[in-house]
C-alpha cells in the first residue's frame, strides 16, 4: 500500500473518529442508543447523511435495528458508516447480512505534526465567499457552495482554509485544517488537475500543520479514499499511517 503501515490503536481510532465528527458537523443529529443519525438535506456527501455507530461492539450490533428503524421513521438515509472498520466487525457481518450493500472504504491517516516553519505562498483564513469560488474552481464539484453553507460554516473560527493562488491570481489548491482535543483535521485538500505533481499539496499540508501547530496540535489526521494511490504515496513520504479505516453499508 504504496510504502503506509498499519498501526491500529482503539484509543487513538476513537478519538480521532470524536474530534472528526465535530470537525465535518451535520445540519441535523439524532442520537439513538449511542448511535449518532446524521442528516444535511442538500449536501450529497455520506459522512453528512449516515450512521455513526456506537463505540462498543456488542452494542452496536444490538441496536442496529433500532437505528435502522429510527432512520427509515425520522426520513435519514439508510446508510451507515462502518467506523472504525477494524473495531465493528460483527456489525459489519450483521449489515451485510441485511443485504446492505458495501463501498467507499477510506483509509483513516494520523502521524505527528511534521512541520514547524512558516510556509509562504498559502493564505489562511476565515471561511469567506472567496475561498468557496476556489474550492469550486479547483474541484469541489457541484455541492461546493451548499457544503460550506450547511456544514463548513458551523465550525465558527474554529478552523482555517487555505489557498493557493497562481501570480496572475488564480486558485489553484484549497485545504481545510481543524483543531479539537490536540489533533489538526485536514479536509478536503484539492489541487487543480493542471497543477498537480508540482508539490502545491504538500505546501498547503505545512501551511496547516504550521498553524495546527501553533494553536496546540501534536498530532494530524486526514481521510484518503483506498483507491487514491496518488494521495497515499504523498503522505506515506510525510511519515503517516493508517490509523484505521471505514466505509459505508447502504440498503
Amino acid at each position: 500500500m504504496t510504502g503506509l503501515r498499519s498501526r491500529f490503536d482503539p484509543e487513538v481510532s476513537f478519538a480521532i473518529e470524536r474530534v472528526a465528527r465535530r470537525a465535518w458537523p451535520a445540519e441535523e443529529v439524532e442520537e439513538v442508543e449511542g448511535w449518532w443519525l446524521r442528516r444535511t438535506e442538500g449536501v450529497d456527501r455520506r459522512r453528512s447523511n449516515s450512521l455513526l455507530p456506537p463505540v462498543d461492539s456488542g452494542r452496536a450490533v444490538r441496536t442496529v435495528e433500532l437505528a435502522l428503524a429510527t432512520a427509515e421513521e425520522l426520513g435519514f438515509d439508510g446508510v451507515v458508516q462502518v467506523s472504525p472498520a477494524e473495531v465493528h466487525l460483527r456489525l459489519d457481518e450483521a449489515l451485510e447480512d441485511r443485504g446492505m450493500t458495501f463501498g467507499g472504504r477510506t483509509f483513516v491517516l494520523a502521524g505527528a505534526i511534521a512541520c514547524g516553519r512558516r510556509v509562504e505562498g498559502v493564505r489562511l483564513g476565515a471561511l469567506d465567499g472567496a475561498w468557496v469560488e476556489a474550492w469550486e474552481a479547483v474541484g469541489g464539484g457541484d455541492g461546493a457552495r451548499a457544503t460550506a453553507e450547511l456544514v463548513l460554516s458551523q465550525l465558527d473560527g474554529r478552523a482555517r482554509f487555505a489557498m493557493v493562488d497562481t501570480p496572475d491570481g488564480a486558485p489553484v489548491a484549497v485545504g481545510i485544517g481543524m483543531v479539537d482535543e490536540g489533533w489538526l483535521g485536514v479536509f478536503s485538500l484539492t489541487v487543480a488537475s493542471a497543477a498537480r505533481r508540482q508539490g502545491i499539496a504538500t505546501k498547503v499540508m505545512d501551511a496547516l500543520e504550521h498553524w495546527g501547530a501553533e494553536a496546540g496540535a501534536r498530532g494530524v489526521y486526514l481521510q484518503v479514499e483506498a483507491e487514491n494511490e496518488a494521495a497515499l504515496t504523498l503522505y506515506a513520504r510525510r511519515r503517516l499511517h493508517v490509523a484505521h479505516s471505514y466505509h459505508y453499508r447502504s440498503v
